[in-house]
């Protein structure tokens, strides 16, 4: 009496089938294939995967399904039951896994910790981006010159300014007064150990409003006239054309630490300097 695996290869050679044929209908690997045909059972997965390929295979060679049931189990009973496998495939029956608490208390430790560094990165990144810079409101001066007998008093707090000035870079640029051989004016302010707030106008020119910061130098060129307005005085050092300016003749008031709209020309110029 034929086996099992006799029977299908003898079903299969006479319709003329090949192995791979079987294999690319069924998704049943070749090497499992040839264990049917040759009865080692050992070699397939085990357990309701053996059942399933003996049937597909059976179906595709034209072989009674369930007279290749009742040989597989027969000769699983000679066998004394299921072989052992002889090779891992890779599918197993989930029953049999054996299960484990910690095992699954370690996946969720993990997830906590990878979701944990994940805010905490988040976080990081949102507190260290830099937000834009934001200031006061400037101060509204008028720009109708006034002689410098006119020069307003000082006033008990300093304005609230909003204009930034860059800071001096390492080796600061050379403080010595500059002329102005084009018979013009050659304003230069030096701020020294405090801010200060001024307001430059020259010539026809748009208001020029800022604030000095320690080390910040400015210069500024006029052909016929300069109205300069500052909120700290004694923070300054004013030099036009070359040659430095004396505070209490730009505020002959001695207590006054602003200046507003003061008129410098060219023919001028030469009362506030030594």
């Amino acid at each position: 009496m034929l086996s099992l695996g006799q029977e299908l290869k003898r079903a299969r050679e006479e319709r003329g089938i090949t192995l791979h044929e079987i294999a690319s209908t069924t998704h049943i690997g070749v090497r499992f294939l040839q264990a049917i045909e040759s009865d080692s059972y050992d070699i397939l997965p085990g357990g309701v995967f053996n059942r399933a390929f003996v049937r597909k295979f059976a179906k595709q060679v034209g072989f009674d399904e369930q007279q290749a049931m009742k040989l597989y189990e027969e000769q699983l009973e000679e066998m004394g039951g299921e072989p052992q496998r002889r090779y891992y495939t890779g599918i197993d029956d989930l029953d049999s896994r054996p299960t484990s608490g910690n095992g699954l208390l370690f996946s969720l430790l993990a997830l906590v910790l990878l979701a944990a560094g994940a805010y905490l990165a988040y976080e990081y990144f949102k507190n260290t981006t830099p937000n834009p810079e934001t200031g006061g409101n400037r101060i509204a001066t008028t720009t109708t010159p006034t002689p410098l007998a006119t020069a307003t008093p000082a006033a008990d707090t300093s304005p609230t300014l909003t204009s930034t000035s860059t800071p001096t870079p390492e080796g600061s640029p050379s403080t010595a007064p500059a002329s102005n051989p084009g018979g013009g004016l050659k304003l230069q302010l030096i701020a020294g150990s405090e801010k200060c707030w001024v307001k430059v106008t020259t010539d026809e020119a748009k208001p020029e409003e800022t604030i000095l910061r320690p080390g910040d130098v400015r210069e500024y060129s006029a052909n016929e006239r300069v109205i300069l307005s500052l909120g700290n005085l004694p923070a300054l050092r004013i030099t036009i054309n070359g040659r430095e300016v004396i505070a209490e003749k730009l505020a002959p008031n001695q207590k006054s630490v602003t200046i507003r709209n003061a008129l410098i020309t060219k023919d001028n110029y030469q009362q506030f300097v030594e």
